[in-house]
């Protein structure tokens, strides 16, 4: 009974130093906790699931991301993305791009897929970051045909 005490504990000592561990990581990367920039709202429903479109290509490769001359490694959650990127949801298609401002030319699109469904929640799961500076930069979205 001893043991099975002292195995519990340690179980619960584990998984609550993992927990803390990948909070840590992603409080470190503060895009995510305000809601996104989005400069359209009317043509996307920024709070409906989406099929990302072309998946494998929209998906860049690198785990590492600098900002303002600052390396970061990505959570494994966190995608960067291609863009511009194709969105479905029933019959409509969407081009979704990051807007470019007078303060920012060089922004990248991430994508924290936070309940693992492989589908996009605008308000939730994306995120325009610029590379010149840490701020965030707007999300743009216009109708396109489905491929």
């Amino acid at each position: 009974m001893k043991t099975l005490k002292i195995s519990f504990f340690a179980f619960v000592l584990c998984l609550g130093t993992t927990f803390s561990a990948q909070a840590q990581i992603i409080d470190s990367l503060p895009w995510f906790k305000a809601p996104g920039n989005f400069l359209n709202p009317k043509i996307l429903d920024i709070n409906a699931s989406y099929t990302l479109m072309g998946q494998r290509s929209a998906i860049k490769a690198g785990r590492n991301l600098t900002i303002a001359g600052k390396t970061s490694q990505l959570p494994a959650t966190i995608k960067e993305l291609n863009t511009p990127l194709i969105l479905k949801r029933g019959a409509q298609c969407l081009e979704v791009y990051c807007a470019r401002t007078a303060d920012c030319t060089n922004c990248t699109m991430l994508w924290n897929d936070l309940n693992g469904d492989r589908r996009i929640q605008p308000r939730r799961e994306l995120r325009c970051v610029c590379l010149d500076r840490e701020n965030n930069c707007g999300v743009k979205a216009r109708r396109t045909e489905c491929r």
